[in-house]
């Protein structure tokens, strides 16, 4: 079993040179909400990032660096996994 603990973004899609931390271990589920354009999809993305190199959209890697900053994109991915 893999826990996801913490995602940091910083410069990736939407996010900016501001970084941004999501703590998804604070309750046993975590729930994304929020209106159209305000970075949902971005939070799927960067862990598929993270993970596997490739964003879950499909989207290039040149254009997933923020395109304001176009510079210096960081993601972080704390997990724990257990073994069943």
């Amino acid at each position: 079993m893999i826990e996801f603990k913490e995602l940091k973004i910083k410069n990736f899609l939407s996010v900016g040179d501001n970084p941004i931390t999501i703590f998804l271990n604070r309750s046993p589920t975590t729930l994304i909400v929020g209106k159209n354009g305000v970075g949902k999809s971005t939070i799927i993305d960067a862990i598929s990032f993270g993970l596997f190199g490739k964003a879950f959209r499909g989207i290039k890697k040149p254009s997933l660096i923020n395109s304001i900053n176009q510079r210096d994109s960081v993601i972080e991915i704390s997990f724990k996994i257990e073994k069943c």
